[in-house]
């Protein structure tokens, strides 16, 4: 399993929860976690969480996410890759892609992000895609504060930057999924 094989520096922890942490229980709390994201999904509070593939294999995970979209038009993002698959320029497809999504079939008026200051790559990434500095949060993991700079990317700048281009279909037909009347 590529979560389980590594996706970072062991030593640092670029995410909220702490889910990288080795443990004997790994696969089966992974697998709890996203049918519960499926379970928990709501019109006004979502997450969705979709796997990235290449040449068929999996190597990550790209989500968007909202709580009360319809009213807010902003999304949240977060994401991994396997270590085997860094560098390559992935995290700015990944994120590209439901950047279209939120900004070309959802809606959206902005995007957030954040980065903790040990992932300098997940910065590089928001920059690169047009997110503006937003502040700073200083949230605790593993039981110590941590810096993480906050990135804010309106729709008017995703579309002035030059990206890849993101094909997407079938999206209308579950617009009332994301809080939204149908097209």
């Amino acid at each position: 399993m590529v979560a389980q094989a590594g996706v970072h520096d062991p030593r640092t922890m670029p995410f909220l929860v702490p889910w990288t942490d080795p443990s004997p229980t790994f696969l089966s709390d992974f697998v709890a976690y996203h049918r519960a994201v499926r379970q928990r999904w709501q019109p006004d509070d979502w997450r969705l969480e979709l796997a990235v593939f290449v040449n068929g294999r999996p190597i990550g995970v790209q989500v968007i996410n909202a709580e009360h979209f319809a009213q807010e038009r902003v999304t949240g993002s977060a994401s991994w890759l396997g270590r085997a698959w860094h560098g390559r320029g992935y995290g700015t497809e990944m994120r590209t892609a439901i950047l279209e999504l939120a900004f070309g079939r959802l809606g959206a008026r902005a995007a957030i992000s954040g980065a903790f200051a040990d992932n300098p790559a997940s910065a590089r990434v928001s920059m690169k895609l047009g997110y503006v500095p937003d502040g700073v949060r200083r949230p605790r993991v593993r039981g110590r504060t941590v810096h993480e700079d906050r990135f804010l990317l309106t729709r008017d700048r995703f579309e002035a930057t030059d990206h890849v281009a993101v094909t997407i279909e079938g999206v209308d037909g579950c617009r009332p999924l994301f809080g939204l009347t149908s097209a």
